[in-house]
């Protein structure tokens, strides 16, 4: 009978800590999901919001309508003809940095940007937004209106 009852104990003492090993490792993992999940949401919403802004960058769209010597400058007419509002941060005239500044223009809005730069008959004009798209284009200058 006390064999029995050794027995008994054993198999009572193996299922608590059979138990308490499981909680144990679920208390563990729990721990660590906390600690790891605030870094994984961060990581999650960064990803999204380069997506969002790699999208947005490839529907932008800039056209240098003319380019016109006016007094102490160069007046560039720069159209957005995409479908995302953009913000130009930078124009450059003949590969030097002629102006520079936010200018948000909504789709199908116009603006003047009036650069310093010397006048001439032919112009290398680029244009840069803020989600960095680039444009070019060689521009003869514009005469009358």
């Amino acid at each position: 009978m006390r064999s029995s009852r050794f027995s008994r104990v054993r198999g009572e003492a193996e299922v608590v800590a059979a138990l308490l090993m499981a909680v144990v490792v679920v208390g563990g993992f729990a721990l660590l999901w906390l600690w790891l999940y605030p870094s994984y949401l961060g990581w999650e919403q960064r990803a999204s919001h380069a997506m969002l802004e790699a999208r947005l960058a490839a529907r932008e769209r800039v056209v240098v309508e003319r380019v016109k010597c006016a007094g102490g400058g160069v007046s560039v007419f720069v159209t957005n003809t995409g479908d995302v509002a953009l913000r130009v941060l930078a124009v450059y005239v003949n590969e030097s940095l002629a102006w520079s500044g936010p200018l948000d223009l909504a789709p199908g809005a116009s603006a003047v940007v009036t650069a310093s730069s010397p006048c001439g008959n032919v112009y290398l004009v680029k244009v840069c937004s803020a989600r960095g798209n680039c444009w070019s284009f060689l521009e003869e200058e514009a005469w009358g209106g």
